[in-house]
Formats: C-alpha cells, structure tokens, sequence
C-alpha cells in the first residue's frame, strides 16, 4: 500500500492505492500556513477513520506545485508514515519522452497526468486538467510529451470577476438552460459555462490539427481526449471533444510512476 499526495495551489488531493488501484481519496484545502504535524495529524485521522494504519504502508509519493507545502507534506511522510516520499521530477524515470525546451518547467501534476494518461489509453492523447489553471497536454502516438497549452482555471476566472465588478453577486456555476439570460444570476452562469466549454473545444480542435501534423496521424479520430480535475463533470461532461472522463488520472499516473521506479531500483 502507498500514499500517494498531490499538491495543487487550490486543494491536496491524498490517496491510498492498494495493487496499484486506488481504494480511497480525499481532498484538503491548500493552506501554506500548515505545518508537517498538523497535516499529519489530519492525514492520519483520516486514516483511522477507514481502519488503515500507517504501517500498512510501504512507501509514498508527492506530485507538488507549491514547493512550501510539498516540503511540509514531504517532511510528515518521513515523521508519520516513516517513508522518505518519492517526488516527481523531470529526473525521474517516467516511462514517457519530455520533448519540450525547459522540461524542468512542467508542473509535477502535468507530468503525472500525462503518464497516466498513456498508460492508460495508449494512444496520441489530449490531456484536459480543469485545475487552479486549465491545461492542455498533447501526447505522441509513441507516449511523448510534446508541450501543450495553459489558461486560467474557473474558480480563479470567477473570483477575479466577482472581486472587481461591485454590482455582481457571486454565483454557483451551473448548467444553464439557455445561453441567453434573462436575469444577471443566468448571464453570469451563461458566460462561464459556454465561454469555458467552447474554449475547451476549440484549443482541443487546434491542438488536434496540430498533432496529425506534427506526428503524421492519419485523422483526428485517432486522437483521443481525456479530460480531468475538480470542473470535469460540469464542462467536459456530454462534450462531442472528450473521449474519456477520468477524475483519477492524476493519482493513477502517481501510483505508475512509484511502482516503475521501484522496479528501476529494485
């Protein structure tokens, strides 16, 4: 059994993954106040809460883009489950290409739902990760991490709204009925649902168009999309763009990426 973390800039997101699947998950708010103990004192009530002990664990790993709370969750890996934490890198033996010009700039969570992705479908792939930012991943037929594209993540796209225009009201984004409103709730909830979902499904066309020619594909069926992260089911889900719903992707390419590299050391 192992722990697998991942530290975005919005929320943590833990799991357990047992004979590499994952049995449960929980996700805790990012707080870069939070130190080693208190994580792990949390982590570990969870823990108990589904009768799992922290010796039941043979190892960990952590994915993280805010280097002061992966230090943090790094240093209770070692304090609480007595495991030196395995931390995704460009260095790592991924299983996949990093043909890009600055590998050490990808996210650790891009990495990780890359490498779950191939691994997982096994072909020319579009990955979508609906988090603090979106991303687009585009993936070779041969598993090569070729680069892709970054926008400003929903809830940060909201918030920056809300924050700036006096007279809007915050709402919950929703599926509206119409994309015409006939109140400023239903344009607002119009605005962000269609703007979000067609810029999903024009970067995919584009990117698409661009990997048949970039890799010589013979159409863009052969291209896959797998879409995934907190927003998936709002905008990806019935989306004609999206092949494959995944909300595990990244904690299946973390629990990939631990038991290829045992194998490496082993």
């Amino acid at each position: 059994m192992i722990l697998a973390i991942d530290v975005g800039n919005t929320t943590i997101e833990i799991g357990v993954i047992k004979d590499h699947k994952i049995c449960i998950s929980w996700r805790l708010q990012t707080d870069q106040g939070r130190l080693a103990d208190e994580y792990g004192v949390q982590i570990c009530q969870l823990l108990r809460n589904q009768s799992i002990s922290v010796s039941d664990f043979e190892g960990a790993i952590i994915s993280s883009v805010v280097p002061s709370v992966g230090r943090e969750l790094s240093k209770m890996c070692q304090r609480f489950f007595y495991h030196c934490p395995l931390e995704v890198s460009e260095r790592l033996d991924l299983g996949i290409r990093l043909l890009v010009e600055q590998p050490e700039e990808i996210g650790a969570d891009r990495l990780a739902t890359a490498v779950g992705a191939y691994h997982t479908y096994k072909k020319p792939l579009i990955v979508v990760d609906f988090g603090t930012a979106t991303t687009y991943d585009a993936i070779s037929p041969n598993g090569d991490y070729l680069g892709g594209a970054i926008t400003p993540g929903i809830g940060i796209t909201m918030n920056s709204l809300f924050d700036h225009a006096a007279l809007l009201r915050r709402v919950d984004l929703t599926v509206p009925q119409s994309i015409i409103g006939t109140n400023t709730s239903e344009c607002i909830k119009s605005g962000f649902y269609f703007g979000f979902r067609y810029q999903m499904q024009g970067i995919i066309d584009q990117m698409k168009s661009e990997l048949i020619q970039k890799c010589r594909i013979g159409n863009k069926l052969e291209v896959q999309v797998v879409a995934t992260g907190g927003f998936v089911d709002l905008i990806a889900e019935g989306s004609k763009s999206v092949d494959h719903i995944n909300p595990n992707l990244l904690l299946e390419g973390l629990s990939i990426i631990y038991h290829r590299h045992q194998a490496v050391i082993s």
